[in-house]
């Protein structure tokens, strides 16, 4: 049966802050702020999200989603945003537009919602897919390009919690009174640790990971992905220094065989640390990784 989903958009078109909301809230308030309509749009009028990084459907998977929708009717709209030329771009139901494709339909029900950002699109898809799976379930490239959204959202907030702080010890200087706060606000890494389902410890280690150049994020999943390391090797590799990483990396591409440790990634790092050079040798570097 399709899964059922509830579009929770972040609540922070004002003030900024972390709080996902309800399909209620959703209906009420963005009827009003943002012009909420259902339409049935042309399939060939979509397109999908520039930033979507999860895998679609495919096979098996998609066809069981596909009977659901033919038996049960499209029971939730897709969202969409007005594009360009009279198009849209899906934030929400990539998977039951192909659902929709594969049972020969050429119309699908969708929210148009109007005057959607950027940020607030990339927010909805990734809010829209942790609605309906877990973390857990993807795998670890989709999972840390998910983190290094979060990590933009992470630093625009602690940028917009120094500039209320600011603007609190002014009011309490102006006032000549101590502000006391009963009730700190919840760091927003903890709201999204909480959210994912990680400990605090492991969210900051995806972190860690997230914060890498793209092109050395693309190969650092591919070596996850097929299993080349695991998560704690890829963690302690994002604390090398830039050239030592690359090394390492080329070292497991060309060495097939070759699976790296979280053991042996932590002596590179320990070393690496302990060297007074700017960076390890080529050679020190694959000496330990052939020899361990």
């Amino acid at each position: 049966m399709e899964n059922k989903m509830e579009t929770k958009p972040e609540q922070a078109l004002n003030d900024g802050t972390f709080r996902p909301i309800t399909r209620r809230k959703f209906t009420q308030e963005h009827t009003e702020h943002k012009q909420l309509n259902i339409t049935a749009i042309a399939i060939d009028r979509l397109v999908p999200c520039a930033n979507h990084p999860f895998q679609t459907y495919k096979g098996e998977r998609l066809e069981k989603l596909a009977t659901s929708i033919s038996i049960s009717g499209l029971i939730n709209p897709i969202a969409v945003r007005p594009y360009t030329n009279g198009s849209y771009e899906i934030l929400s139901g990539h998977n039951r537009v192909e659902a929709v494709k594969l049972l020969g339909q050429n119309k699908i029900n969708a929210i148009i919602m109007e005057r959607v950002s950027d940020k607030e699109a990339e927010r909805i898809v990734i809010e829209s897919n942790i609605n309906q799976q877990s973390f857990a379930d993807w795998n670890y490239s989709q999972q840390i390009r998910v983190i290094k959204i979060y990590n933009k959202y992470i630093q625009d907030n602690s940028q917009q919690g120094k500039r209320r702080d600011l603007a609190d010890n002014a009011t309490c200087v102006h006032s000549e009174h101590k502000l006391v706060d009963k009730h700190p606000r919840p760091k927003t890494r903890d709201k999204i640790s909480k959210q994912l389902g990680l400990s605090s410890t492991v969210f900051e280690r995806y972190r860690s990971i997230a914060k890498l150049d793209d092109k050395t994020l693309d190969r650092l999943c591919e070596m996850l992905d097929e299993r080349r390391l695991g998560f704690m090797a890829a963690y302690r590799l994002s604390q090398l220094k830039q050239g030592e990483i690359y090394v390492v990396l080329d070292f497991i591409k060309d060495n097939p065989d070759t699976k790296l440790k979280s053991s042996t990634a932590k002596l590179l790092y320990d070393k690496s640390q302990d060297s007074t050079d700017k960076e390890l040798t080529k050679e020190s570097i694959q000496e330990l990784l052939i020899t361990i």
